[in-house]
């Protein structure tokens, strides 16, 4: 994907979420226990650094605070903004691209995202986990809570419904089935670990 189609692309995964955010913490309810374990499994220490990339209503951002973690926060979309600050009274949270994250080399012990490389195409998943690796300080760690394969004939003809229903019906939605470990690797991240947090759900957590 070239560089322009995907500003176009972006501007669209905004507009999705700007007509969603009014209504997300209904939708949200469904993601809660894979972002706890995400959460978890990224094992956060009081006075770690962490930064929320795509947090909608910033209950990670709230999470990570609860373990004396210093958490700022980066969303596209300005709906799911206003939404989280009157929510949560959230602070340290901006407007910002996440393919150009607005943070200096070497900031961050902890990156979080929940189901969001998994709305970019394979070489753009690629070049945003580049750009946080960028950020991360020389111990720091990414972490990836996304959709991913099933391996039970049920579950995969399930997944195969949710892609057509997505390509063919309900075309805003955005998120499908990644094999993350693969692109955290592509990335040139280190020591990558998974671990499954819900129904076609992983946790990906991979080093500098």
């Amino acid at each position: 994907m070239s560089n322009k189609p995907k500003i176009v692309y972006q501007s669209k995964v905004q507009s999705f979420y700007n007509s969603i955010s009014h209504f997300y913490s209904l939708i949200s309810i469904v993601d809660n226990k894979a972002k706890n374990r995400g959460i978890l499994f990224s094992r956060p220490k009081k006075g770690d650094k962490v930064l929320c990339i795509g947090f909608g209503l910033g209950e990670e951002i709230k999470k990570y605070n609860s373990f004396g973690c210093n958490t700022y926060g980066l969303e596209f979309s300005g709906g799911m903004i206003k939404s989280a600050r009157k929510k949560n009274n959230l602070k340290n949270i901006i407007k910002g691209d996440t393919f150009n994250l607005p943070y200096r080399d070497n900031s961050f012990d902890i990156i979080y995202s929940c189901y969001m490389i998994d709305i970019f195409e394979k070489e753009d998943t690629i070049s945003l986990l580049k750009e946080m690796r960028r950020t991360l300080k020389q111990e720091g760690k990414i972490v990836s809570v996304n959709n991913t394969f099933e391996k039970g004939i049920i579950s995969k003809i399930l997944i195969k419904y949710y892609l057509f229903l997505k390509d063919n019906i309900f075309r805003r939605m955005k998120t499908r089935p990644i094999i993350a470990t693969d692109l955290f690797r592509k990335a040139g991240l280190k020591n990558i670990k998974n671990k499954k947090v819900f129904w076609a759900s992983e946790a990906v957590v991979g080093f500098r």
